[in-house]
């Protein structure tokens, strides 16, 4: 098992969370993938998204996730968007729309939380994707013409498995040994996660002012852990 371990300011990816000014949007796709920019995104949602329900990103305080992926190997990346304001959420999760890359919106989904994954599988030509959505990670998989557009009712994706084999795997290094304690599962905010990857907090008897994040790789064991200030 590889672990390396990095001390100061810490960023899981790129946060993609994105109101009235906007934030950089990861691209998961290689430099030969045509992508819209994030502020061509942007309009998208404001034209598409808000305007039709009398909202506006400039006059209202609208925030939403974005990431970009070619789901369907086609040359040009789709698109996601995950609403994260109230007019879009409730208990069981928030709206979520797909783009293709000239903003046409190809899919609507309802109760979305995340993570949002990519998974190792494709379905009709399109890579399938996992949500968590009713109190469990469930399938996402093309039926030919879309993504389902309720996940709370797709197949349920069991992971407990690899992540507590993920645990052990940071518990086992030496930074962890050394005091370390309180190691629970972090959500990231990035949208298209590898399906590969879990994340971790933890604390440090040691270092009582920074919480550590812990990156596995599940399938190399390699482990990335980095400490940055707690906010606390």
């Amino acid at each position: 098992m590889n672990t390396r371990v990095l001390h100061g300011i810490f960023l899981f990816g790129s946060l993609t969370l994105i109101g009235c000014s906007s934030i950089d949007a990861p691209q998961q796709q290689t430099a030969a993938v045509n992508s819209a920019s994030k502020a061509t995104i942007a309009s998208w949602v404001d034209s598409q998204v808000l305007k039709p329900v009398g909202l506006s990103l400039e006059q209202d305080d609208i925030q939403y996730l974005a990431g970009s992926v070619d789901l369907n190997k086609d040359g040009s990346a789709e698109h996601m968007v995950l609403m994260q304001s109230r007019y879009f959420c409730g208990s069981g999760g928030c709206t979520g729309y797909i783009f293709d890359n000239d903003g046409k919106i190809i899919n609507t989904m309802t109760v979305v939380k995340t993570p949002v994954v990519l998974a190792e599988s494709s379905t009709n030509g399109w890579q399938d994707f996992i949500v968590w959505s009713n109190g469990s990670y469930r399938l996402m998989s093309y039926d030919g013409a879309s993504y389902p557009s309720n996940p709370s009712l797709e197949p349920k994706v069991e992971r407990d498995a690899e992540r507590q084999a993920a645990i052990a795997n940071v518990m086992a290094t030496e930074v962890y040994q050394k005091d370390g304690y309180d190691i629970r599962p972090a959500v990231s905010q990035q949208l298209w996660t590898p399906y590969n990857e879990y994340y971790f907090t933890f604390k440090h008897h040691a270092d009582p002012y920074s919480i550590y994040r812990a990156t596995v790789d599940i399938k190399t064991g390699e482990v990335d852990i980095v400490s940055e200030p707690n906010p606390k």
